[in-house]
């Protein structure tokens, strides 16, 4: 321990004298080790983290497929829930929930609340207990029972000011008189988010049926129960549902259901917290990953032109006896301080980017509230600084360990080159940099091609940046009938058409790239069915009068809704262009044609088609859709064109026109089209934006490096470009020399790195868009790029050497 402690002094002694030196090493291990440290804390968080729950592991999402209706991901009906709950064999506890939004009033302004639906099993399944009064009971699920309420710990705080008397009080939410019956716990995060409220799903059982796919349904495996074996147990209960255990929809027949071929998907309920996310964080820390090589790479040549400067003073001390083994020790010791400083420094660094630069990162991102630097981020940064200080500090030490005795005692001499050796060593660390960065740069090009890909898909919509968009509730307290309903929105549309600067106020439920997804089978009226067949579900949106036009998009055949339409409940529908094809080769020829979602509804007549519009994000094919008219939708969303969008004038003026339609109407989601369609962009934007930085700092590193490597053989070789000038060589040819061989060990690492980039980009390609993984102008643009800058980086070291006097170049060491 003693030696240890010594070796210690004597390296931070060491590094002290060359602060030049120790500044450059630890700002480039600040930065690879920083930037792992913070991009491992959103991994951690996200992907690594169990789920807040007892024994998290046994907890699945009770999905289905349904291949015959063309479904992958079919979500759960009360059906389902009462099957698997009676006659599950591996399912310990069921429950079923949904999101959904809540109008609460008589508590000063209207409020919109996010709010979590979900039956009496969850919060036990959870392991959650409310910390005032109760849980649900199964009477609270049946219809006819209590109207109860509770609350969300923040919702408490914010509006009640953690008032403990709250229990037993009422609260008109949707127009309804709830007793709040208990409030949940502060850790209570349900999946990713914590919720204003939690209502319990109503059902009577003696009207359930084979409808009704709009929940999400999770479970609780029993010890010792594969999730396979649960999927088998939940084939057999699907069966037991067709088998007329509950009646089918109405206007369809058991043997119809049957064509669907429901399927078990179940999966654990991590992967529906994460979604498809995680690929993009494994590839982003991958690539930070490789700046860590990079940075290592970079301080082991700094370490190697330090170790060849102290080549015979540790020549000098094995002559006297120091073994080879306590001179390794020194510099290993070296290095390590240097990880752990460096270390240290990169964790404040990741502490800095996570307070400030969490902006990047898309606020859809699960768990993004949780993201810190926690004690696993601090063990990780320890854990990476001692493998980088051993990494970058082994090469050093076995370079050294191979020089004989005698040959380091000779290498102390006033003109003594570099050896072809160490030289080689220095240059094919600088491969390895340029390889590494060349294929982070791929990775970026690729993302950014990607980018510019997806900003040239026409979403279905124009000029987003001057449409204002807001949800306009009306509370059930409000308005009871439809009819009223309706008229309010058209006096509503009306007052703010009125507005300055406004030119077009149209009406939809279910506005584009928001994650509105409902899907009906659509039959048509000139098309023959065979007996029990489901026909193709479709995307099925409500819209109202001037969407379509307020919107910007085009009209391919017909008109589009009016308030005529609207009020006097005419039975027209307008759909989209691919759905137009797909039922009738072209836009022109679906006018007239007359479709309905039920086989025992009325037509109803198409009277326009629109143009396709991309619902899901332009990163997705646009969804063949219907368009329902304008029912019976308290909450609708406004869209407003105007040259004021997303200004706080207009939005003044707004909420005045909706208090003077009618006072006390709730506005929510006040936010222009831009900012949406930004944010259905923000995975890729988030990508992109890690993989530049990430990029950017392998350019940087590996640049510096070819210049560090030929600055260095430049001044060793200082001596002989001045007998060289001094014969006549002229400047252009010493500056050409040198400038050749840092473009031949770039173009080598360039190769390597191009052969290297080719698994990545293939990883890479689910995140692509209208981007092959191996893309020649990427790749060949990145190539030409790096070399470009290996040549400046050779050019500048040359060009310094050669302004030197020949007479003065002669004198030099």
């Amino acid at each position: 321990m003693f030696d240890l402690m010594r070796d210690v002094r004597h390296a931070g002694r060491r590094l002290a004298k060359t602060p030049m030196f120790t500044l450059a090493t630890l700002v480039t291990l600040a930065l690879g080790i920083g930037a792992n440290a913070a991009i491992f804390s959103i991994v951690n968080t996200v992907l690594l983290q169990p789920l807040p729950f007892p024994e998290p592991e046994r907890l699945v999402g009770l999905w289905q497929t349904a291949p015959g209706v063309d479904i992958k991901d079919l979500n759960a009906s009360m059906a389902d829930y009462l099957t698997y709950r009676d006659e599950s064999r591996t399912l310990q506890d069921v429950a079923l929930w949904k999101t959904g939004s809540f109008i609460v009033t008589g508590q000063a302004e209207p409020e919109r609340m996010d709010g979590l639906m979900a039956t009496s099993r969850l919060l036990p399944m959870t392991g959650m207990q409310p910390i005032l009064g109760r849980a649900f009971a199964e009477r609270d699920e049946v219809d006819g029972g209590p109207d109860v309420v509770m609350l969300g710990y923040g919702y408490w705080q914010r509006r009640f000011g953690g008032d403990r008397a709250i229990v037993g009080r009422q609260l008109m939410v949707d127009g309804v008189a709830r007793e709040v019956i208990g409030v949940l716990p502060q850790r209570f995060w349900f999946l990713d988010a914590p919720h204003d409220l939690l209502l319990p799903i109503r059902y009577d059982r003696a009207k359930v049926s084979l409808a009704g796919y709009n929940f999400q349904a999770i479970g609780r495996l029993k010890p010792g129960v594969t999730l396979d074996a649960a999927g088998a147990d939940v084939a057999r209960l699907i069966r037991i549902e067709l088998s007329g255990r509950f009646p089918p929809p109405k206007g369809m027949s058991l043997k119809m259901m049957e064509e669907a071929r429901l399927a078990p998907n179940l999966r654990p309920l991590i992967d529906d917290v994460v979604g498809d996310i995680g690929k993009s964080l494994w590839v982003v820390m991958a690539t930070i990953g490789i700046v860590l090589l990079i940075a290592c790479a970079n301080v082991a040549n700094l370490l190697l032109v330090r170790a060849e400067g102290r080549a015979q003073e540790l020549a000098v001390r094995a002559a006297i006896g120091a073994g080879r083994g306590r001179l390794a020790r020194e510099m290993l010791v070296e290095s390590l301080m240097l990880g752990l400083l460096g270390g240290a420094l990169g964790l404040g660094l990741a502490l800095f980017a996570l307070r400030t630069g969490l902006s990047l990162v898309p606020s859809r991102l699960p768990r993004f509230d949780l993201i810190d630097v926690d004690a696993s981020t601090m063990a990780f940064t320890l854990v990476v600084s001692i493998a980088a200080g051993l990494a970058f500090g082994v090469i050093p030490v076995l370079k050294r360990s191979r020089v004989p005795l005698t040959a380091a005692l000779r290498a102390g001499g006033r003109n003594a080159s570099a050896g072809r050796d160490r030289n080689v060593t220095r240059n094919t660390l600088t491969v390895v940099q340029v390889a590494l960065a060349v294929v982070l740069l791929i990775g970026s090009g690729l993302m950014i091609r990607t980018f510019q890909s997806m900003r040239r898909v026409q979403p279905g919509f124009t000029a987003p940046d001057s449409l204002q968009t807001l949800r306009i509730a009306i509370p059930r307290g409000v308005e009871r009938e439809e009819a009223r309903v309706l008229a309010l929105q058209q006096a509503l549309a009306d007052r703010l058409g009125s507005l300055p600067g406004v030119s077009s106020v149209g009406v939809i439920v279910g506005l584009p790239m928001t994650g509105f997804n409902s899907q009906d089978p659509i039959f048509a009226s000139d098309r023959t069915y065979a007996a029990n067949t489901i026909p193709p579900l479709r995307r099925f949106i409500t819209a109202g009068p001037a969407a379509f036009k307020t919107l910007g998009t085009p009209l391919a055949a017909g008109r589009e809704y009016d308030w005529t339409d609207v009020l006097e409940k005419r039975k027209v529908v307008v759909i989209g262009e691919n759905f137009a094809r797909e039922y009738w080769g072209s836009a022109a020829a679906a006018i007239g044609k007359r479709i309905r979602e039920n086989p025992n509804d009325e037509w109803s007549e198409v009277i326009g088609v629109v143009a396709d519009i991309r619902h899901d994000g332009v990163d997705r094919p646009a969804p063949s859709a219907v368009y329902w008219s304008l029912r019976d939708a308290p909450t609708a969303t406004f869209l407003i064109r105007g040259t004021r969008a997303g200004t706080e004038s207009l939005a003044t003026e707004i909420r005045r026109a909706v208090a003077a339609v009618r006072p006390g109407l709730p506005i929510t989601e006040m936010r222009t089209m831009q900012e949406i369609y930004d944010r259905s962009m923000a995975r890729t934007a988030f990508t992109l934006s890690l993989l530049g930085i990430s990029g950017g700092m392998a350019l940087l590193l590996a640049v510096v490096g070819i210049y560090a490597v030929i600055s260095y053989t430049v001044s060793q070789r200082t001596r002989e470009i001045g007998i060289r000038m001094a014969l006549g060589a002229e400047q252009g040819r010493v500056k050409a020399m040198f400038v050749r061989n840092g473009v031949l060990w770039a173009g080598i690492g360039a190769a390597a790195g191009l052969v290297a980039a080719v698994p990545l980009s293939t990883l890479m390609s689910a995140l692509l868009f209208e981007v092959k993984p191996i893309d020649p102008l990427t790749y060949s643009a990145v190539a030409a790029g790096l070399l470009g800058a290996a040549a400046l980086a050779s050019y500048l070291p040359a060009r310094r050497v050669t302004r030197i006097h020949p007479v003065e170049a002669l004198r030099a060491e």
